[in-house]
C-alpha cells in the first residue's frame, strides 16, 4: 500500500497516548473495606465487570481512529489493467468438422465455451476482434472493448464448409492496428496478437505459413491452438468423408506459431482448451494503475465508530 500523504501517518503516534489515558481512566480497586450481605454475588458481579466485552467499545473506537488516520494519508492500491494500445484477434475455425464429438460435447461447443471464458476473463480495456473462417475468412466483430457484443457474436456462430487458415490470418492482420501505431513501443508484437483456433488442415486460400510470415513482418504475434486429433481413423460424430478434414495439420500449426513468435497448443478436451486460453490471457500486456482507496477506509472507519457507539449504548442500557 502506497500513501499519497504519508506524513499524515505521524498522527498514529498519538495512539499509545490514547491507550494510556483509557487505562488510566479505568476505575481502580477500592482501598476501603465494607461489609456486604452477599459476598458471592458481589464477587461474581466483579468478574463480569472485568470481562473483555467491557473494553470492546473502546477497542473499536481506537481501531476506527487508526483506520481514519490511514484514510487521511490517502492510500492507493495497485490495479491491473490492460494496455489500451493492445489488441487481440480471435480467429476461430467454423468448419463442419468442428461437430466432431471426440471433444465433449463437441469441438464447436467446447470452443464456444472457451471463447466465452476467455472474453470474460480478459482485462478491462483490452480490445478484441472476432474472425471466423471456413472456406473463406470473415471479420465478425471489429476491435472493441464491448464484451457483450463479442459474447453475443460467439452465441450466433454457425458452421460452414471448408478451412482457409491462411485467409484467416490475413483477415486478422487487417483487423489489427497498423505497425505505424505500435512502432514506438519497446515490443510492438506485444500490442498485436492473433489467436488461431482450428481442428483441421488448410484446404483453401493462401498458404498459412506464408500468411504467418506476413504477420511476423508486421510485428504481429500469432498463437496456434489445434483442437481434436492428429491421427488417422474415424472421427466420432462425423461421417467418414470428413476424416481427413477433421485431422489438423500439427506441423503446420507449429510452424505458424514459430514464425509468428507465439505458442502452439494441442488440446483434446474442453478443459485443456480453456486452460490454453487462460495461459494466453496471462500473457496479455498488463500495466499497473494505482487507485486511491481513501473512500473504502473512510467507510470502514465510520462503520467501526458506529459499532463502538452502538455497543456502548447497549451496555449502558443493560447496566
Amino acid at each position: 500500500m502506497v500513501f499519497i500523504w504519508p506524513w499524515a501517518l505521524g498522527l498514529l503516534l498519538w495512539i499509545p497516548l490514547l491507550v494510556w489515558l483509557y487505562r488510566r481512566s479505568l476505575r481502580p480497586p477500592a482501598e476501603a473495606v465494607v461489609l456486604h450481605p452477599d459476598v458471592a454475588m458481589l464477587a461474581q458481579a466483579s468478574r463480569r465487570a472485568q470481562h473483555w466485552r467491557q473494553h470492546l467499545p473502546a477497542g473499536l473506537y481506537l481501531l476506527a481512529l487508526v483506520v481514519a488516520v490511514l484514510a487521511l494519508a490517502r492510500p492507493t492500491l495497485p490495479v491491473l489493467q490492460a494496455d489500451p494500445r493492445a489488441a487481440v484477434v480471435l480467429a476461430v475455425d467454423i468448419s463442419r468438422s468442428m461437430q466432431a464429438t471426440d471433444v465433449r460435447p463437441n469441438r464447436f461447443e467446447a470452443a464456444r465455451a472457451a471463447l466465452r471464458t476467455f472474453i470474460r476473463e480478459l482485462p478491462a480495456g483490452m480490445r478484441v476482434a472476432l474472425v471466423t473462417f471456413s472456406r473463406d475468412a470473415q471479420l465478425v466483430v471489429p476491435l472493441t472493448t464491448d464484451r457483450g457484443r463479442l459474447l453475443e457474436a460467439v452465441d450466433f456462430l454457425d458452421l460452414n464448409l471448408g478451412t482457409a487458415i491462411g485467409d484467416a490470418i490475413l483477415e486478422s492482420i487487417t483487423a489489427l492496428p497498423p505497425l505505424s501505431e505500435r512502432a514506438e513501443a519497446p515490443d510492438p508484437k506485444s500490442l498485436a496478437t492473433i489467436i488461431l483456433l482450428t481442428d483441421g488442415r488448410s484446404l483453401a486460400g493462401v498458404d498459412p505459413v506464408e500468411a504467418a510470415q506476413e504477420a511476423a513482418r508486421l510485428q504481429i504475434r500469432v498463437h496456434a491452438i489445434g483442437i481434436g486429433r492428429t491421427s488417422d481413423g474415424p472421427v466420432p460424430g462425423l461421417p467418414e468423408s470428413y476424416a481427413l478434414a477433421a485431422q489438423f495439420d500439427e506441423e503446420a500449426l507449429k510452424e505458424i506459431a514459430r514464425v509468428g513468435d507465439g505458442q502452439y497448443f494441442f488440446v483434446d478436451s474442453a478443459s485443456k482448451l480453456k486452460e490454453a486460453y487462460r495461459n494466453l490471457t496471462r500473457q496479455m500486456t498488463w500495466r499497473i494503475r494505482r487507485d486511491e482507496a481513501t473512500a473504502y477506509l473512510t467507510l470502514l472507519a465510520g462503520t467501526l465508530l458506529m459499532l463502538s457507539l452502538g455497543i456502548a449504548q447497549l451496555r449502558r442500557r443493560v447496566v
